[in-house]
């Protein structure tokens, strides 16, 4: 294994150059791939930065989804208080119930519904303690409620109703639909790659067979190309990387950070930038290592 490690960096600067002087030999071939390669990279810039940040509203929404259990008026104890917390929290799915007393009750009603409703503070408060319920799963809300209302001393358990598990059941069908997008991408850019490759093949066809014919491998062989779709490949990454870190940067300053309340806050300029030239860069060599080893195998096999 050594040895052969040692034999592939020896080597390694003649792979460079050979990819080197292909990339310049057939530069519209190259410029016309990296071409392919920007535009697909910026398509999937955009659509990271979607996904990005539909995620960080997903979580921001599942987050804020509390279910509101309101206690009957038998419940009064601290025992009889602690007892239902316990029954609550049994239940699968649920992650907290936090305690909510009836003079705090009151004072939620007041903020949301107007100060007119502060004459009941004090004994003449008429509404129940209640809890507030988080859950480990935004999906099974409507089930965890369902189950939380036959317990004997819940009076009643709401959490928003059917509009917020559409809006969650809405983006994650985004998700699943952009990663499919991006996945088509992907194989398109292989594609143009491996079809840019295949011609760097066929025209240096002769050198190939003398290589063969002195004992090179397949893999050695194969290396400038691997090399030089990977080169591609990132070149035609670096556009969409620029564009990528400006063009987010203006939107997040002329959005002020948000779309429309905190809820729906935009995810910040850095690291999230960052994470998506990374990417991109990452990315693009792998479309062209890629693309360049299905042309060279598919050539070698056939030539053998």
């Amino acid at each position: 294994m050594i040895p052969y490690m040692m034999n592939f960096f020896k080597s390694f600067p003649f792979h460079l150059k050979s990819a080197g002087v292909s990339l310049i030999r057939h530069f519209v071939m190259t410029l016309s791939a990296s071409s392919a390669v920007m535009i697909t990279c910026i398509l999937l810039s955009a659509f990271l930065m979607i996904v990005g940040n539909v995620n960080g509203f997903a979580d921001n929404i599942e987050g804020d989804i509390r279910i509101h259990v309101v206690l009957n008026d038998t419940i009064q104890e601290e025992e009889q208080i602690a007892q239902s917390k316990n029954e609550i929290e049994q239940i699968s799915g649920v992650l907290e119930a936090e305690f909510s007393s009836k003079d705090n009750e009151l004072k939620l009603w007041i903020e949301e519904k107007g100060e007119i409703f502060s004459i009941y503070e004090g004994e003449d408060n008429p509404l129940n303690h209640a809890f507030f319920v988080s859950v480990n799963d935004s999906e099974r809300i409507e089930t965890i409620t369902n189950q939380i209302k036959e317990l004997e001393m819940v009076d009643d358990a709401m959490y928003g109703g059917d509009s917020i598990t559409d809006l969650i059941s809405l983006l994650n069908t985004v998700r699943f639909g952009i990663v499919i997008f991006m996945t088509l991408l992907g194989l398109l850019a292989v594609f143009l790659i491996s079809n840019t490759i295949k011609m760097a093949i066929y025209s240096r066809n002769n050198e190939i067979m003398i290589m063969r014919n002195v004992g090179a491998t397949n893999l050695f062989i194969k290396i400038p190309f691997m090399i030089e779709g990977m080169i591609i490949g990132m070149i035609g990454a670096i556009i969409p990387c620029i564009l990528t870190f400006f063009g987010y940067r203006y939107l997040f300053m002329a959005m002020n950070g948000q779309l429309f309340t905190n809820v729906f806050a935009l995810q910040p300029i850095w690291p999230f930038t960052f994470e998506i030239m990374c990417i991109l860069m990452i990315g693009g060599a792998l479309v062209g290592l890629l693309g360049a080893l299905i042309s060279t195998t598919k050539y070698l096999h056939w030539r053998r």
